[in-house]
């Protein structure tokens, strides 16, 4: 089968969408397909190009049965509503001429968000009479809305029943969490979708049982994107209830509120016992996570983010540590269900101080929600996630 796998977020940029779509395509491949990646030319999250990017219109490499076809975008490090409407519709336009110019594909899988690429995709795939599948990571345009990076209405309208036009013509959707499942189907008015969740890294299910480095400190570990949706604030807020006890956060990543965490630091005098450093290469999280005592899964408190389940829980569970997850909804089910950890209230920096504590005072504890965790990861690969992709791709490319 010859895939055409659509995502403007790809590897070597660092983040959960890059990881999902990159183990999609590894997988696909190892399986004997043959996969045409469309993606931009890497400046994620910086918004500047990557060294040796940004030069030319199309970007192309090839390995094996995978080709890559990098797309030059208009990116900028200043994020105004201006210029992310230039960086979405430059993709966009580059995306569905590249489709268009490319020889036909047996099928093709779209992921959003962000949703104009996806929609020009599906303009293009119907053009050639390409089947299409679209991946949902992230409800669009709702989430958008609910971090405020949409708020004019009728932009809104427009992107939902663009949204609805893109569920009824994509043959199924395959979506990381349920309740993204019901929303599509009703979207959709018949039933489309296909649970696809995240799932945990293979490499990371496969390694070894290691207990954390002895030291006299516990550490809360966070790695992953610094942005709005995170609620972050949370830890600043439980090392302010915790000091004077042995205990250190430990954040890494990138994000829009990555400068604003950095200077809530230091205006808390919490250098000693809060670090916020860079993202680190996606080959050095396995280590980073294990190094720690205890991982930090936090979520806003917003209605609409109940429905996420974080990517980086999966992965908190394969490396054996117990996880500390504030948030309500789909997160603290799954948590709760695997037995994995302590669910707290989200931005609830008093509760999260108290289950740090929990955990400190009983490392027995500790021990068996990482071990909980790490059972039910096992279950949870991103491989057996790569199987159902499998199955639903060769569905929708045989069907008349």
């Amino acid at each position: 089968m010859n895939v055409l796998l659509v995502s403007q977020y790809f590897l070597p940029e660092s983040g959960a969408t890059q990881n999902r779509l990159a183990a999609f395509a590894h997988g696909l491949v190892e399986r004997g397909h043959r996969v045409t990646v469309v993606c931009e030319q890497p400046n994620h999250p910086a918004g500047i190009f990557h060294p040796g990017y940004g030069k030319r219109p199309i970007a192309t490499e090839r390995a094996h049965a995978m080709t890559i076809h990098r797309l030059w975008v208009a990116t900028s490090p200043r994020k105004t509503t201006a210029r992310r409407l230039a960086f979405y519709g430059s993709f966009a336009l580059g995306a569905a001429a590249t489709v268009l110019s490319r020889r036909t594909h047996d099928v093709c899988f779209a992921s959003s968000p962000p949703l104009p690429g996806v929609l020009a995709v599906a303009d293009a795939s119907r053009m050639r009479r390409t089947p299409l599948v679209v991946d949902v990571r992230d409800i669009w345009p709702a989430a958008a809305q609910a971090l405020g990076e949409l708020s004019n209405r009728r932009v809104i309208s427009a992107l939902e029943r663009a949204e609805r036009r893109l569920y009824r013509q994509a043959r199924r959707v395959t979506a990381t969490t349920r309740p993204f499942c019901r929303h599509i189907d009703c979207v959709a008015g018949t039933p489309k979708s296909v649970h696809l969740p995240n799932g945990a890294l293979d490499d990371l299910v496969a390694w070894p049982d290691t207990d954390p480095p002895p030291r006299d400190e516990f550490v809360v570990g966070y790695a992953g994107n610094l942005g709005i949706a995170q609620g972050l604030q949370i830890a600043l807020d439980a090392a302010q209830r915790l000091r004077g006890r042995a205990v250190r956060f430990a954040l890494v990543g990138d994000g829009a509120v990555s400068a604003e965490l950095r200077a809530g630091v230091a205006q808390r005098g919490l250098s000693d016992v809060v670090s916020v450093g860079p993202a680190i290469p996606v080959a050095d999280v396995g280590s980073f996570l294990r190094d720690c005592d205890a991982l930090l899964v936090p979520l806003r408190d917003h209605p609409l983010l109940e429905d996420f389940i974080p990517s980086k829980l999966y992965d908190a569970m394969a490396v054996g540590r117990p996880v500390l997850v504030a948030a309500r909804g789909e997160a603290a089910a799954l948590t709760t269900e695997c037995g994995a950890g302590i669910v707290v209230d989200p931005e609830d920096g008093a509760g999260l101080a108290a289950a740090v504590e929990r955990l400190v005072g009983d490392r027995r504890l500790a021990q068996q929600l990482g071990r909980a965790g790490r059972r039910s990861a096992a279950d949870l690969t991103r491989s057996k996630q790569v199987d159902v992709l499998e199955r639903v791709l060769c569905e929708a490319a045989s069907r008349p």
